[in-house]
């Protein structure tokens, strides 16, 4: 396996050859940050190093990428009784940024892209991919932000939407784009170049499928309050293929004389397979729904990447490849795990002594 590679530059100057440990932690649901750890042997650094510098990360392997720009948040010096000296800096990424400010304003007469493209181009951000589950028009009943930052604002706006809010960076352009993508919409892209698979690329794996987990089927039914019509939604939960899941015949066959009795018990099991969303908890809901137009159904549904209830954690081989908001493929999980997965959160952690490269997931389905 080729050693790790990375890069890390503060204002423009690599600094690199400082560098000890270095974390990146992203997330589809909040800012990115970065923990960085630098050997200051000659006390110079927690001098030169401040909040408010720009820092860029570049890492991988055979392939490597830009993951990371954005500025330093935190500095931390430590002067062990033994060792040797470190600083320890935090950084946010840019998306931070709409974070500083609160602000006080009335959003009327537009839509919800129209929303995003305005914040973006006010906080010195390019509009990218801006896709919402539905563009909704936003006018008897417009969106307040009192007193809330433009970050807070925009992550509200991407659950009422279920929609994603993330940046990409571009080392061969300046800004940073702001993309807000429906969770359909990414649940329906192709999974990365790149499949995790067990004893491969993939150290461990652990997953778990609650009865509670679910997202819950629910119903809308209301008023359109200019037109007086009738309105109802739904929202699909787990369908017959969802459950269709085996265990693979070459695996069985290896159990010997326990392969007839448990080839019975899947056969016995299919039934319930089939109707799993009936042994769903669902909780108890509020009787009633506010009026609204058959164009705005904000809200409704939820986050539909986790619409089966599944969960899982793992750690693997460095790669750039691995980032939330994408769908990864898991390999030789047998039936039931093995498949696609949406990332939520990607921890890119490199320790330079120890030359190793290591990614630790959360995800999804």
């Amino acid at each position: 396996m080729s050693a790790p590679f990375f890069q890390v530059t503060i204002e423009g100057e690599d600094v690199s050859d400082y560098l000890e440990r270095l974390e990146v932690e992203e997330s589809d649901a909040q800012a990115n940050m970065a923990t960085l750890t630098f050997g200051d042997h000659s006390l110079v650094l927690s001098d030169i190093l401040h909040e408010g510098a720009t820092v860029e990360i570049d890492l991988g392997r055979d392939v490597h990428a830009l993951i990371f720009r954005g500025i330093l948040t935190e500095i931390r010096a430590e002067f062990p009784s033994q060792g040797l000296p470190q600083v320890v800096v935090m950084a946010m990424e840019n998306l931070i940024q709409l974070g500083l400010k609160p602000r006080t304003r009335i959003w009327r007469n537009t839509t919800v892209s129209q929303i995003v493209r305005d914040i973006a181009q006010d906080n010195g951000l390019r509009p990218g991919t801006i896709e919402p589950i539905e563009d909704a028009w936003i006018g008897a009943r417009p969106y307040t932000q009192i007193e809330e930052t433009d970050l807070a604002f925009l992550f509200r706006l991407a659950q009422d939407y279920d929609s994603k809010l993330y940046v990409d960076v571009k080392p061969d352009k300046p800004g940073d784009t702001l993309n807000f993508v429906s969770t359909r919409g990414l649940l329906k892209a192709e999974p990365i170049e790149e499949s995790l698979v067990f004893n491969v690329n993939l150290e461990n794996f652990s997953t778990t499928s609650s009865v509670f987990a679910p997202v819950q089927p629910r119903r809308l039914v209301t008023t359109d309050p200019q037109t007086g019509d009738r309105v109802e939604i739904q929202e699909e939960l787990a369908q017959t293929q969802d459950a269709a899941w085996v265990p693979n015949a070459d695996r069985l066959a290896r159990l010997g004389d326990g392969a007839d009795r448990l080839t019975c018990l899947v056969a016995k099991t299919e039934p319930k397979r089939e109707r799993l969303s009936q042994f769903w908890q669902v909780p108890p809901r509020a009787v009633g729904a506010a009026s609204r137009s058959a164009a705005q159904h904000g809200g409704t549904f939820g986050d539909s990447a986790r619409r089966l209830g599944q969960t899982a954690t793992g750690r693997a081989v460095g790669s750039v490849w691995l980032q939330p908001c994408c769908l990864v493929e898991v390999e030789d999980y047998g039936g039931r795990w093995s498949g696609n997965w949406y990332l939520s959160e990607v921890k890119h952690q490199i320790d330079v002594r120890q030359r190793s490269y290591l990614c630790s997931f959360t995800c999804t389905r």
